[in-house]
């Protein structure tokens, strides 16, 4: 029972960090504003990474500050892993990053129930939202300042809360390997794009197992910065540089020979990945 309410105390450090969150954009005056010039996509961009920072990191923080149990800091001891194993981490997300579009869902190929259409609707909706934003900020903020923002902020809020705390928490009320996959499916599922749902996942699982076999988070934060970078670089030089802005819209999807080239760099790193890291 005492786990139970630990786990009820998490989520309601979250609900608490995203009220603090949007009172302390409030009062910089960082709301979202629509972006038409660098100085509002900086703005814009600048404003949800603190969104996230304060209300994923902040609980993730607060849960570690409160529960009081040594093994917690632990997972922020040490990298997890020698340059070899970071190396490989990079190679690894290089390929799941070329073959992940090809299993996303579409309209064409997934279907809601009927009873789930409007729910469905609002989610394409928010979705599409969403790409505008992104559109707008990858046209007009600086590299340097996106990757800050969309990859470096994610990586350390998003993991202290998914795998630092959640992980951990259900760690402790069921099997581990249920709870990277648990863990996982709550990440994919709260970002609210249903059409994103199993590449999300996937990632989700992939940052929670390097989790539970190296016990620290850097190397999921590192797996994690990857992912968001390599998307958003490719990003920035379809629209700036190679004239193909379809690169960001979720619906995207490379050439086959792409995505099997992905599959092998993806089979071969996590081969070995998982020999090391099971190994040590």
């Amino acid at each position: 029972m005492r786990e139970f309410l630990r786990l009820a105390a998490l989520l309601g450090l979250l609900g608490l960090a995203v009220i603090a969150s949007g009172i302390l954009l409030s009062s910089l005056g960082l709301t979202p504003v629509p972006v038409s010039d660098q100085g509002t996509a900086h703005r814009t961009a600048g404003g949800n990474a603190l969104t996230l920072l304060i209300s994923f990191g902040g609980a993730g923080l607060l849960y570690f500050m409160l529960m009081g149990r040594g093994e917690n800091w632990r997972l922020f001891k040490g990298l997890g892993g020698d340059m070899t194993i970071y190396l490989g981490i990079a190679g690894f997300m290089a390929g799941l990053f070329l073959l992940l579009p090809w299993l996303g869902l579409d309209a064409e190929s997934f279907e809601l129930p009927a009873s789930l259409k409007r729910w469905e609707r609002i989610l394409e909706a928010q979705e599409a939202q969403i790409e505008t934003l992104m559109r707008a900020l990858i046209q007009y903020a600086s590299l340097a300042f996106l990757l800050l923002t969309m990859a470096v902020a994610p990586a350390i809020a998003e993991e202290l809360f998914f795998r630092g705390a959640l992980q951990t928490q259900l760690a402790r009320l069921m099997n581990p390997h249920l709870a990277v996959w648990l863990a996982a499916f709550i990440f994919s599922a709260i970002h609210f794009q249903v059409y994103g749902l199993v590449p999300r996942f996937i990632l989700g699982a992939v940052m929670g197992y390097l989790t539970l076999w190296t016990g620290r988070l850097a190397p999921a934060m590192w797996a994690h910065f990857l992912n968001n970078a390599y998307a958003t670089i490719l990003a920035y030089l379809g629209m700036h540089f190679l004239g193909h802005p379809e690169w960001i819209d979720s619906t995207y999807r490379p050439p086959l020979w792409i995505a099997l080239l992905g599959a092998g760099i993806a089979g071969g790193t996590g081969f070995w990945l998982y020999r090391r890291l099971r190994r040590a």
